[in-house]
């Protein structure tokens, strides 16, 4: 009988150790599962700061490139602005792009410092055959060209100095009056012819200064081709109220340039609307630049 009870004495107490152990394994197995849940989410948690730091340096780096680039955008602008009005203002400043008119006068002691007497073919006076060295090699090639082409020209008038236009202008005056005169001719210090940039052209078929001249081959091929040497038709038909003068189909001017001599020709504008486009595009750049 007691060892009986011996024996239900071990057999309890072996339960009953076994529930500790039991407990103490669950109690440690939950411990160790909160630290790792806890490692798990401290990494989480770094992770995600990590990520959120990269981000937020990625974003630092792309708004510095960007105003990296706004600022080089800018500085090309600027730079691209500055080089247009240098190069519009150098246009004006051209001595070939001077303009003259009744509100552009010359002093009576304009002398062009480069004048030559030409060897185109002339008619006239003997100063008159007179031109701008570069205005005299331009016409040469021009009318060896038109020459080519079976199309003899002349030119009736080139410098003519300021006592001369004087001269020309109070005798028309005697003859047609003022208003009549100053249709088509300047008074002195208003004509181109001072700058030796001028010449009158008519050709063989048709020596006259009149507005019949644009009825002849000569005058066709001048309209057509006069830009290839740099030369504009001074005063355009229509353009009257802007130039001050009648349309005169026989007076070329020299200006130098094909390329805007082309331009000219090809919009059928005057010498005085091209010289506003460029001064309102240099006061436009100006205006943006500030």
């Amino acid at each position: 009988m007691n060892n009986r009870n011996e024996v239900n004495k071990l057999k309890i107490m072996s339960c009953w150790i076994f529930v500790v152990v039991a407990i103490a394994l669950g109690i440690r197995n939950v411990s160790d599962n909160n630290i790792d849940n806890n490692k798990s989410s401290v990494n989480s948690s770094e992770k995600n700061e990590s990520i959120e730091e990269i981000n937020n340096k990625e974003v630092l780096l792309a708004k510095s490139r960007s105003q990296e680039q706004n600022k080089s955008f800018s500085t090309d602008s600027d730079t691209l602005k500055s080089n247009e009005i240098k190069r519009l203002e150098g246009i004006l400043n051209d001595e070939l792009f001077i303009l003259v008119n009744e509100n552009n006068k010359l002093e009576d002691d304009y002398v062009p410092s480069t004048l030559v007497e030409s060897d185109i073919a002339f008619e006239g006076y003997i100063e008159c055959k007179q031109l701008d060295e570069r205005t005299s090699n331009a016409a040469k090639e021009m009318f060896n060209a038109a020459l080519n082409d079976n199309v003899n020209l002349i030119a009736i008038s080139g410098y003519r100095s300021y006592s001369v236009q004087e001269n020309l202008y109070n005798s028309r005056v005697e003859v047609k009056g003022v208003e009549k005169t100053r249709q088509y001719t300047a008074e002195a210090g208003a004509s181109e012819h001072q700058t030796g940039l001028a010449i009158d052209i008519v050709c063989n078929d048709y020596p006259y200064l009149d507005e019949g001249f644009e009825n002849t081959d000569a005058f066709k091929w001048l309209y057509n081709n006069c830009y290839k040497y740099g030369f504009i038709l001074r005063y355009q038909k229509g353009k009257e109220d802007i130039t001050g003068y009648n349309y005169e189909p026989w007076h070329f001017r020299y200006i130098g340039n094909a390329n805007i001599a082309k331009d000219i020709m090809d919009r059928g504008i005057c010498f005085e609307e091209f010289i506003n486009e460029v001064n309102s595009q240099i006061e436009e750049l100006k205006g943006v630049s500030n």
